[in-house]
């Protein structure tokens, strides 16, 4: 019999008819990572159960081991995705250069990281002033810098809105579920294109905000450097040009 402490989960196979034994492979994963209880809480609902997020691998509840909350990614039963280790192995090793939510565990159907409680980074654009938002661009640039020094490519960041949060000042990259080992990827060039040179409101927002007065082909020109030399000399130099060093 199914622990009820592991309610939320239930309700959902409840709703959508998880395969046999999806349920018994996820729970025992669960238990071997020491999971007390999956708790309804967040601010995204489904099936009447409150989420921290969902996806289209994951479900990712709030979770407690003893007195301490965290976040808990489930594999979703309809899942392409056959198992959620490499994505724990790579949270592994972003974590090794000081980027991502801190790994406590992860197993073939479950993760457990630690929860962030903050904002969205398009959330705190709207809300910070220009000295908050300036620190925050500059700190995120450096950790897409230390995943390119190791060749870890999160292939994500397209969608900065999505994958990127920040809590009291700090910031984190988040979801994993996508790297990949790949040492010709540059994320330092996928989050400026996506969050500086695309246009949109959002980044007329972050330009603005930032005060970047040279001119797009000087970025462009900067970035492409950066992608074929991937020195820190690079990337300082676009620190230099964007006002950030």
């Amino acid at each position: 019999m199914v622990d009820g402490v592991y309610e939320p989960l239930l309700r959902i196979c409840r709703y959508i008819n998880c395969p046999e034994g999806y349920l018994g492979l996820v729970i025992d994963d669960l238990r071997q990572l020491g999971v007390d209880e999956l708790i309804s809480d967040g601010g995204v609902e489904f099936m009447g159960v409150k989420l921290l997020g969902k996806g289209q691998n994951s479900f990712v509840f709030k979770c407690r081991i003893n007195n301490e909350y965290y976040a808990c990614k489930v594999r979703r039963p309809d899942s392409p995705r056959p198992s959620l280790i490499n994505e724990g192995r790579y949270l592994r090793l972003a974590n090794s250069v000081g980027v991502g939510p801190r790994l406590i565990g992860y197993m073939g159907n479950a993760i457990v990281m630690e929860l962030i409680n903050g904002s969205s980074l398009q959330h705190y654009a709207e809300h910070a002033d220009p000295n908050e938002l300036r620190g925050a661009v500059r700190d995120l640039l450096w950790h897409c810098r230390r995943l390119d020094a190791i060749g870890l490519a999160h292939n994500e960041l397209n969608r900065p809105q999505e994958h990127i949060m920040i809590s009291q000042g700090r910031v984190y990259i988040i979801d994993f579920e996508s790297a990949s080992m790949n040492s010709r990827a540059s994320n330092v060039s996928q989050l400026l294109n996506a969050l500086i040179m695309s246009k949109g409101s959002f980044q007329g927002r972050v330009r603005s905000m930032l005060g970047i007065h040279v001119r797009p082909e000087q970025i462009r020109a900067s970035i492409r450097e950066y992608k074929v030399v991937r020195s820190d000399d690079a990337f300082l130099k676009i620190l230099e040009l964007l006002g950030l060093k």
